[in-house]
C-alpha cells in the first residue's frame, strides 16, 4: 500500500535546512540515506517529494523530529559555541555531522530537562558562579576548587583515575551543571564544549580523552561557563589561535591547571623544592605526582614548566610521547561498552535522573522515557542501579 501524499505538506526548504544544519554536503548526504544525488537534489528542489519511510530516513540521518520538515519557515538556531580551536583545526573543517550533531542533542538534552521540571513544577539549579575578567588565574582556581569542595584529603580517598573523573564530575554537576559526553567525534577536533545558556549550562566531553585528560577539560570548560562563555576547545596552549582566543584559552588553562595542581601542594613536595629550570622528569617521578593529585603527567610537566622546574625543550619531548601514547592506548580500547554505560555518560547523571524519576512518579510516559535517554526500557533496572552510586566514567 502506498504511502500518504505529501506533495503540498511538506517544505522542501527545510530539508536543505537541516542537511546543512548537520555540516553534510548533498554528496554525503545522499549516501548516508542511500538515495542518489540527484534524487536528493529534486527532492530539496520540490520537484519531487519523498515518501513517508523516505522522509523518516531523511530525519534519522539528519537527528531530527520529522515534523520540523512540516514547518513553514526555518526555526531558530541558538548561537554556536565560540571556536577556540587552533587555526589548523578549525580551518580544515568548522564541524564534522557527528559533532554538529552531538551539540545539537546536548542542546536537545537540555530542553528536554528544562521540560521535565516544568511538567514537575520544578525549577532548575540556580546558576551564581562568576569569574571576573580581572580575577587572577591562581584566585580563580582556588575559589573554584572551594565551591566544588574537592580538596586534597577528597582525592587521598579516590583510587583510580575513574573515581577521579566521577568525583570531579559529581562536585560539577552539583553546581547546576548537565555534563554530557559524545562518542565518534575525533579528540583532534574536539576535547570540550561548553553551552553558556542559563539555567542549566552544558559542558560536553569527548569519550576518546583520557579519564585524567577529561578531568582537566572539566574544569578548563567550566572556567568558560563562569566567564560566561560558550565554547568549542581542543585545549592545545602552544597551538595558533586568533590573538583573543589565544589569551582566553591560556586563562582557562592557567585555572585548570592551578585547580588540579595547587601550587603551595606542589612546591610542598621534596622533588619540586630541589628541582630547578634545566630538571628533566622521568615517568616514574611524574606518575607518582600524577597519582597524588590526580591529574595527568601533561599536566603535571606543564605546572613544573609553568613554576619554574623544568625547561620548555623536555616539556615539549615529554609532551609528544605522552600524544604518542595516549593515541596508543585509544586504539586498544575499543571494547563494547554496555548499553547502560553509555544512557548515563550521553545523557549525564542529572537528566537519567531526573527523567528515571519522572516516569517513576508518572509525570512522563515509558515512551517519553526511551526517547528521552535514546534507549529501551528494558536497560532501565541497570540504569536505575547504576545511579545509586557506581562509578561510571
Amino acid at each position: 500500500m502506498a504511502g500518504p501524499d505529501l506533495s503540498g505538506l511538506l517544505n522542501p526548504d527545510l530539508l536543505v535546512w537541516a542537511r546543512e544544519q548537520s555540516r553534510m554536503g548533498v554528496d554525503a548526504a545522499a549516501q548516508k540515506i542511500g538515495q542518489s544525488t540527484e534524487r536528493l537534489t529534486e527532492w530539496e528542489s520540490g520537484e519531487r517529494v519523498p515518501t513517508l519511510s523516505q522522509l523518516r530516513t531523511l530525519a534519522n540521518v539528519y537527528k531530527r523530529s520529522i515534523g520540523v520538515f512540516f514547518l513553514n519557515e526555518r526555526p531558530k538556531v541558538p548561537h554556536r559555541p565560540v571556536d577556540y580551536r587552533q587555526l589548523e583545526v578549525s580551518a580544515i573543517e568548522f564541524m564534522t555531522p557527528a559533532l554538529a550533531n552531538g551539540i545539537r542533542e546536548a542542546e536537545a538534552k537540555r530542553e528536554a530537562a528544562l521540560d521535565i521540571l516544568a511538567q514537575l513544577e520544578d525549577e532548575p539549579p540556580a546558576w551564581n558562579l562568576s569569574i571576573a575578567r580581572d580575577m587572577q588565574p591562581e584566585a580563580a582556581a582556588a575559589m573554584l576548587v572551594e565551591r566544588l569542595g574537592i580538596t586534597m584529603a577528597t582525592r587521598a580517598r579516590w583510587t583510580d583515575h575513574y573515581e577521579a573523573l566521577n568525583g570531579w564530575r559529581s562536585a560539577i554537576e552539583s553546581l547546576g551543571v548537565m555534563v554530557v559526553q559524545l562518542s565518534r567525534v575525533p579528540i583532534r577536533e574536539m576535547r570540550g564544549c561548553s553551552l553558556a545558556i542559563f539555567p542549566l549550562p552544558v559542558i560536553i566531553l569527548n569519550s576518546a580523552d583520557s579519564p585524567l585528560g577529561r578531568v582537566f577539560t572539566l574544569l578548563h570548560e567550566l572556567t568558560h561557563l563562569a566567564r560566561a562563555e560558550s565554547s568549542l576547545c581542543d585545549i592545545v596552549e602552544d597551538g595558533q589561535r586568533e590573538p583573543l582566543y589565544e589569551e582566553v584559552e591560556i586563562y582557562c588553562n592557567h585555572v585548570a591547571g592551578n585547580a588540579l595542581v595547587p601550587r603551595t601542594e606542589l612546591l610542598a613536595l621534596n622533588d619540586v623544592q630541589q628541582a630547578s629550570r634545566t630538571t628533566t622528569w622521568g615517568n616514574d617521578q611524574l606518575r607518582v605526582i600524577s597519582r597524588r593529585f590526580w591529574a595527568s603527567r601533561e599536566a603535571i610537566l606543564r605546572r613544573l614548566l609553568d613554576m619554574g622546574k623544568t625547561s620548555r625543550v623536555h616539556y615539549q619531548e615529554m609532551r609528544a610521547r605522552f600524544v604518542a601514547e595516549y593515541e596508543a592506548l585509544r586504539e586498544d580500547s575499543s571494547g563494547r561498552v554496555p548499553q547502560y554505560r553509555l544512557v548515563l555518560l550521553s545523557n549525564g547523571r542529572y537528566l537519567t535522573r531526573l527523567a528515571v524519576n519522572a516516569y517513576a512518579s508518572s509525570t512522563i510516559t515509558g515512551s517519553e522515557l526511551s526517547r528521552i535517554l535514546n534507549t529501551k526500557l528494558d536497560h532501565l533496572p541497570k540504569i536505575k542501579n547504576a545511579l545509586r552510586g557506581e562509578v561510571i566514567a
